[in-house]
């Protein structure tokens, strides 16, 4: 007897949350980075974000303290096929929180808990990429939540060195519309056979390694690495058959025949990378009002080639996908206007490479493409305490799916968000 595969769509944790950093990797655990668009990541020393992007910075902030930080993204877009325009706007919440003990002028020890990779994509039930497509996208979700513990130690009067060791959590889930079967070599299409819900979580750990140079008491230089990671994940993988199919006196008894019952669990594995990346950041206090920054980041996407994926649906089934992302560059400028020992206005600027390669390779999935950042921010302080606001506009390229052989909607996106955070800091 052939065997009938239930074709999902279960490239999980593989959607995009088109308000973050091309791919899906974050910076939005710093308020006042935001401002800036991000630019002078881990040696401007306005808070205690440096942990997270270069863990040598830490030794700029002279006072021991912590911070609370939220932040909301708006996403935005609307997707254009042949059949009509589906929309998705909705918000995704992003706290952290990160402290700081300064032991002496030397060693300067802190820990935190942040989201440094998230995506996430929300098509309605009834959408044309749900109910149009092979792929039948409709829900993808992504949490990848890192527990840091770092030290930096200031070796000389100008050389910082700082490492942070990463306990990382991570979870996915990925909902779809199963609308094609595979039958001896042969797809057939066969709208709302099933529903599939893909889920996985699990550990892994990693690790930061970043120096900072003062060349002079108003200007540094800071270079960051950030190791990439091996997600060892597991799950359950939930496919339920529609009652149309089930009750069908041709495919109800068929589908049963096969092994398959209405309701299914199978158990999920999957392996995926985090890519390594390297910061390059600067930043120089022209005079007494105003300051400059600026990052140059290189994210070695190339370890998304492909994306592994097991279930143990029909005895196994491997649902690797090709991606055949590249590694690729951002650019940050930002600058700050010291208005007065309380105030301070601050705005950036930046280029954010996508790593898809080509609309063959850009999915109803991952409709990622390149985004241009603009922001501005303030910060108002008093005593000991101190509180942070920023704003961006992503404009988000206009990007196609060409991708016949996933049986992706070809569609094209027309996309942008808004972010907002605000922070509060206390210094003992």
């Amino acid at each position: 007897m052939k065997k009938l595969y239930l074709l999902t769509a279960v490239s999980v944790l593989l959607g995009i949350n088109n308000a973050y950093s091309a791919g899906y990797q974050l910076n939005e655990y710093s308020t006042t980075g935001l401002g800036r668009s991000f630019a002078g990541l881990g040696v401007v020393g306005d808070d205690f974000s440096a942990m997270g992007y270069n863990p040598a910075g830490m030794t700029l902030v002279k006072r021991s303290g912590f911070q609370l930080g939220f932040a909301a993204t708006e996403i935005a877009s609307k997707a254009k096929s042949e059949y009509g325009t589906d929309k998705m706007d909705y918000f995704v919440p992003l706290p952290s929180v990160m402290g700081q003990y300064n032991v002496n002028d030397k060693l300067f020890l802190g820990a935190g808990i942040y989201v440094p990779y998230g995506l996430s994509t929300k098509y309605k039930h009834n959408s044309h990429v749900a109910t149009k497509s092979q792929g039948g996208v409709r829900h993808s979700t992504l949490e990848v939540i890192d527990t840091n513990i770092s030290a930096a130690y200031k070796a000389t009067d100008k050389l910082s060195l700082g490492a942070s060791f990463i306990l990382r959590y991570i979870k996915g889930s990925l909902t779809s519309n199963v609308n094609k079967i595979t039958m001896g070599g042969m797809t057939i299409p066969m709208p709302g056979l099933a529903y599939s819900d893909y889920r996985v979580k699990g550990w892994s750990t990693s690790w930061h390694l970043g120096a900072m140079y003062e060349f002079s008491e108003n200007t540094r230089l800071g270079l960051a690495y950030r190791f990439k990671s091996t997600q060892k994940t597991k799950g359950k993988h939930y496919v339920n058959i529609n009652d149309a199919y089930w009750n069908n006196p041709m495919f109800g008894p068929m589908i049963e025949a096969l092994g398959f019952q209405k309701d299914n669990r199978f158990r999920t594995m999957s392996d995926p990378e985090l890519p390594a990346s390297w910061i390059l950041s600067g930043y120089h206090r022209f005079n007494e009002k105003w300051g400059g920054s600026f990052t140059v980041k290189y994210v070695q996407w190339h370890r998304f080639y492909t994306f592994p994926g097991h279930s143990t649906m029909l005895g196994g089934t491997n649902l690797d996908v090709d991606y055949k992302w590249k590694d690729r560059w951002t650019f940050a400028l930002g600058g700050e206007y010291y208005l007065d020992d309380k105030w301070t206005l601050r705005a950036g600027t930046a280029w954010d490479e996508s790593p898809v390669p080509n609309s063959r390779y850009r999915t109803n999935r991952i409709p990622d493409t390149d985004r241009l950042w603009t922001s501005f921010g303030f910060s108002y302080s008093t005593g000991n305490h101190e509180i942070d606001f920023g704003y961006a506009h992503l404009f988000m390229m206009h990007g196609r799916t060409h991708n016949t052989k996933s049986g992706d909607l070809n569609v094209k996106y027309h996309s942008h968000s808004n972010m907002l955070a605000l922070q509060y800091q206390y210094k003992f």
